[in-house]
């Protein structure tokens, strides 16, 4: 699959008005039909929605991007994953664990900001 998987701080970087660089990568993959989505980073931003305005720019994005399916196998490798990460002394959250084990099972790329990416073994666009 072509494309980069959006991770939430890349949206919340695009959704702020005047956004910075992040937010001009974000605009060009939505442009180039490369932009993807996932169930969790979904959640991720429609929990952060500050205000009907932002929820509606939220619903838009959903309706017109493809999205990633999450698999009870992602579950258990999340888990699996996060588990190695904390005997090596890196806590990494939950949610970025999934999307992380989503990016690898796709082979696709992972946009973001969150520096705890580097801890795991993906690919940053």
């Amino acid at each position: 699959m072509s494309g980069v998987l959006l991770d939430t701080s890349a949206w919340i970087d695009f959704l702020r008005p005047g956004g910075g660089a992040l937010a001009e990568r974000v605009a060009a993959l939505i442009e180039s039909d490369r932009a993807l989505l996932c169930g969790v980073v979904v959640a991720e931003l429609l929990h952060g929605a500050k205000g009907e305005r932002e929820e509606a720019q939220i619903g838009y994005l959903i309706a017109r991007l493809p999205r990633l399916a999450t698999t009870e196998e992602d579950w258990e490798e999340a888990g699996r994953l996060l588990n190695a990460s904390r005997r090596r002394g890196i806590t990494v959250p939950l949610t970025d664990g999934l999307i992380a084990v989503i990016s690898r099972r796709y082979d696709v790329e992972i946009l973001t900001a969150d520096q705890r990416f580097q801890h795991l073994p993906v690919v940053l666009h």
